[in-house]
């Protein structure tokens, strides 16, 4: 006599649908960290393009302290102004180039931020030697 068994059909289908539903699972993690680096993509530049217009209204402002503070000088070597006049002009012109600075400052944090959300990254050495990668896009991953 021969006998035959069927392999568990049902079995076999629910396997292969759960392979199914982990890979959809894992193709909408993607998904969710593309449009996440899409949207700090998105304002990464849009702040940077705010703080470029507000650099180039405060270096017109400097230029502006900087003409200003030369006749000044001018004006004070002719006896015209008071010399308390004059370092008041001179401590406008230290105002303005400091906010100049800053604003640079802010400018190049604006840079790292936009590469960052670009989904670049670096790697460093941790305490005993593994690589650590740092990078938005690993850290949004691994929040998941």
């Amino acid at each position: 006599m021969i006998s035959w068994t069927f392999p568990n059909q049902k079995v076999a289908r629910a396997r292969i649908d759960e392979a199914g539903a982990a890979a959809r699972a894992a193709l909408a993690q993607f998904d969710g960290a593309v449009l996440n680096a899409l949207r700090e993509t998105e304002s990464a530049l849009t702040l940077y393009v705010r703080h470029i217009e507000e650099n180039d209204h405060l270096r017109q402002a400097r230029d502006a302290s900087l003409a200003a503070a030369r006749l000044q000088q001018r004006l004070a070597a002719g006896g015209t102004v008071s010399s308390l006049e004059r370092l008041d002009m001179e401590r406008a012109l230290a105002i303005a180039q400091g906010a100049v600075a800053a604003s640079d400052a802010t400018l190049a944090s604006d840079r790292v931020r936009i590469f960052l959300a670009l989904g670049g990254g670096w790697e460093s050495a941790g305490i005993d030697g593994e690589i650590i990668q740092n990078s938005i896009v690993d850290k949004s991953l691994k929040r998941r």
